[in-house]
């Protein structure tokens, strides 16, 4: 996990913790709802990041932690529809989004190692082929 219940607390009190996970009304943050909204936020963040980095991330970069809790809290928010939504949580969640895309198109780091590039993106061009049968000179000639 990206993110864990402790890092979401830092960013979400306890009290409204509960009020976006309880569904079963025991008064208590239910983990499995907070755990499925940090899931849910790390298969956007590998999805971005799958074809650049390996991941999961392991260790998790800080940037990768802190983009992934204002994920999980966005997708904790987005659960009740009868709970406001504070403006700041969709900023967060939008600044996530961009940061991602940036990352994707390689125009952002997270601060990890990227992939290796295959034989195939690294050595193709450099492989030479069969000598051109037509040329601009050759053409001329017939």
């Amino acid at each position: 996990m990206y993110a864990t219940l402790a890092d979401i607390l830092e960013q979400v009190a306890e009290a409204e913790l509960i009020n976006l996970t309880d569904d079963e009304q025991l008064d208590a943050v239910d983990e499995t709802v907070v755990d499925r909204a940090i899931a849910n936020g790390m298969a956007v963040i590998d999805a971005y990041c799958g074809d650049r980095y390996t991941v999961p991330f392991a260790p998790v970069p800080e940037l990768v932690r802190m983009y992934a809790v204002d994920l999980a809290v966005y997708n904790l928010y987005s659960r009740r529809t009868h709970v406001a939504m504070p403006e700041v949580i969709g900023e967060r969640q939008k600044q996530a989004l961009a940061f991602f895309r940036l990352v994707q198109k390689g125009e952002a780091s997270i601060g990890a190692p990227l992939l290796a590039a295959t034989d195939s993106e690294s050595y193709g061009a450099l492989i030479p082929g069969n000598e051109r049968l037509f040329t601009r000179t050759k053409m001329r000639g017939l």
